[in-house]
């Protein structure tokens, strides 16, 4: 597989390393429970969570959290668990205020974390040379990697709650969560059923297929991905100019404006994309990164509020 230019954010880049892991979670869901079922779960600690790499118990409330997860310190913030963050990785942009490090998860020694005397690490991926060295020096870990689906995400939120003591609130916040979901996908009325759509998450064509979270969340509207059928065995396949214009996309979202500077204008002034009925609508339509990146509660209701007021008759 070719790599993302080396200009592109790393949080772009590791987009395409997510592909390794979604097949542990099965293919993005296509239909939410507005009420997702929350398991019963202990009042006090010591609790077992689950992780990535297998059972982890946390024996006291942690109250110095190092996040090292854009996702997971959404889930935090909005489970209330955010006085107990004393650190978060450089791509945990929301919400503003948190106190953000240079960290990106991706460090080979784990002594850089120790000045944050940390009680409970949380990791996006697993980096397991890091992971050993924190268990060797008694300090848990939480690894919780890409959602495929909102099962996976409600399933996130359960364990931070469990692992951080706030079981009530992360019981309401996934309710609050899918009833937003389903209201958004209900409020459209179906007219996303069958339209096909493009998402590039750099300007080189590397793109997602609806085996990712985000293609889930389009997949909500009833909406077909064009890049399934140049997945060849990757989530994350690179298509060409020629493929999008072969396929002719009904809508199309640019998830490249933050770490490229794309733009709907200079989509639209791609060589022959003046043909594409998406440019013909004015259908083109430019998006945060993170909405391919992260699967927090934050980023999921704004890219699916705004799919269901783009969405029109």
């Amino acid at each position: 597989m070719k790599k993302l230019p080396a200009r592109l954010d790393r949080s772009v880049a590791v987009l395409i390393t997510i592909s390794l892991v979604v097949a542990l979670f099965g293919a993005g869901a296509r239909t939410v429970s507005a009420s997702p079922p929350a398991r019963a779960v202990p009042a006090t600690f010591p609790v077992t969570v689950t992780s990535a790499d297998g059972r982890v118990t946390i024996r006291s409330r942690p109250t110095r959290i190092l996040c090292l997860s854009a996702s997971a310190t959404q889930m935090l913030y909005s489970i209330g668990a955010g006085k107990q963050v004393v650190g978060v990785d450089k791509y945990s942009t929301w919400p503003p205020g948190t106190p953000r490090t240079d960290f990106t998860g991706f460090e080979t020694r784990a002594e850089d974390y120790l000045y944050l005397h940390p009680d409970l690490v949380i990791f996006a991926f697993f980096e397991g040379t890091l992971v050993k060295q924190l268990q060797l020096l008694h300090i848990p870990v939480l690894v919780l990697p890409p959602a495929a689906n909102f099962a996976g995400v409600y399933n996130q939120i359960t364990e931070l709650g469990l692992a951080t003591g706030h079981t009530g609130a992360a019981a309401k916040l996934r309710a609050s969560l899918g009833s937003f979901v389903a209201s958004a996908a209900r409020n459209a009325g179906g007219r996303g059923r069958g339209k096909t759509y493009y998402i590039e998450i750099s300007p080189d064509y590397y793109t997602a297929t609806s085996k990712t979270f985000i293609g889930a969340e389009l997949g909500l509207f009833g909406m077909r991905d064009i890049a399934d059928a140049a997945g060849r065995g990757t989530a994350y396949p690179q298509i060409s100019a020629e493929f999008v214009l072969k396929e002719d996309p009904r809508y199309v979202f640019l998830a490249d404006t933050v770490c490229c500077h794309e733009t709907p204008s200079a989509f639209d002034h791609r060589p022959a994309f003046s043909l594409l009925r998406a440019v013909k609508d004015h259908d083109v339509f430019g998006v945060n990164d993170s909405v391919a990146s992260q699967w927090g509660p934050h980023t999921i209701e704004e890219f699916v509020g705004f799919i269901a007021r783009v969405l029109r008759p």
